[in-house]
């Protein structure tokens, strides 16, 4: 575990991009419990959604709420701001990363380098969090990468049962345990994966099915690189499904040897690329996400562990605001 000094830190703004509240799933919501903690300390939080989201010749815009409760939330009537006046930015929009979120990205480049980014906008777009183990294929099960039909077939023949997932969705949306069978079934179900709910083809990720999720999905929060806090996700009887919505259950557990050896040895790259905030999923050992986009499992970790983890969450990132290259105030650039 790591912990950062307490210290006084000026009135900051953070700016969160988030989906409709409304379709946020409240159960596993880090979100708002991080802007609960910076309300608390006295801190600006602001509320945009993608749909809000503008870029003006090379200014990006928004329209923004002040949040001034996030549990419950409460937001004051949304006005237009230059994104460049706040202090940071974090992109908590859920995937699916499609075309949309990738020219968020784009305009999120526009913005100024004083400005923090938890995580840098430019790792959510250059590195999709299913494909970002193979940097070190060492530490994963088998995996192939294809929307090649005949390719599909011969890595389930070769390994038996594969799950299959979307490349671009979160949650355990869409995912599929197939297993090979003399007459030929797990044929029609590779293409059924294979097709999109625009009806093209696309992407998938299969990876040899690991038996060992019965014991667990083990969420491990990075923050900087280092463990914050972790939880076992059980499926229930009967699923190989260890998402918390999907019905899993949490329960308190330990990094082995190996997860801390893993850990310690994607930590750089984490942290060249701007990447505080990332989950990264170990079943039997083998890493086998890493969520970089908007991770989560923030109350289930605090529930199995008795601690409020967000706390030392919000103090690395005012740490971070603190090393940010000098610059004039927000109060001196506002109208």
């Amino acid at each position: 575990m790591i912990s950062y000094p307490a210290k006084h830190h000026a009135a900051a703004k953070f700016l969160f991009l988030m989906d409709p509240f409304e379709t946020l799933n409240l159960e596993t919501e880090t979100s708002l419990l991080l802007m609960q903690e910076l309300i608390r300390r006295g801190h600006g939080v602001y509320w945009l959604q993608q749909e809000d989201l503008t870029l003006e010749h090379d200014q990006p815009m928004g329209r923004v709420s002040r949040v001034t409760s996030a549990e419950p939330l409460v937001r004051a009537k949304p006005t237009w701001w230059n994104l460049n006046l706040f202090d940071a930015v974090l992109v908590r929009k859920d995937p699916p990363f499609d075309t949309e979120y990738l020219q968020l990205t784009l305009i999120f480049d526009h913005l100024d380098p004083a400005v923090a980014q938890f995580n840098e906008v430019k790792a959510l777009r250059d590195f999709n969090e299913k494909m970002l183990p193979l940097r070190w294929p060492e530490f994963t099960p088998p995996t192939l990468i294809s929307m090649n039909s005949e390719q599909l077939d011969r890595f389930t023949v070769e390994h038996r049962s594969v799950v299959l997932k979307p490349l671009n969705d979160c949650s355990g949306r869409g995912i599929a345990k197939i297993s090979w069978d003399e007459r030929g079934d797990y044929r029609r179900q590779i293409d059924q994966a294979l097709l999109g709910s625009d009806g093209k083809l696309r992407f998938l990720l299969a990876q040899k099915y690991l038996p060992a999720v019965s014991q667990g999905d083990k969420r491990v929060y990075l923050l900087n690189g280092e463990p914050l806090g972790m939880v076992n996700r059980i499926p229930q009887p009967g699923s190989f499904l260890a998402n918390i919505h999907q019905g899993a259950k949490s329960l308190p557990t330990r990094l082995s040897a190996r997860e801390n050896y893993i850990i310690s040895t994607i930590a750089p790259f984490l942290r060249e690329h701007g990447i505080m905030l990332a989950g990264a999923d170990f079943i039997g050992g083998y890493l086998t996400e890493l969520n970089i986009t908007s991770p989560s499992a923030i109350r289930q970790i605090n529930a199995v562990s008795g601690e409020e983890v967000q706390v030392k969450m919000v103090d690395a990132m005012l740490e971070s605001i603190d090393r940010q290259p000098c610059c004039d105030h927000w109060w001196d650039k506002a109208a």
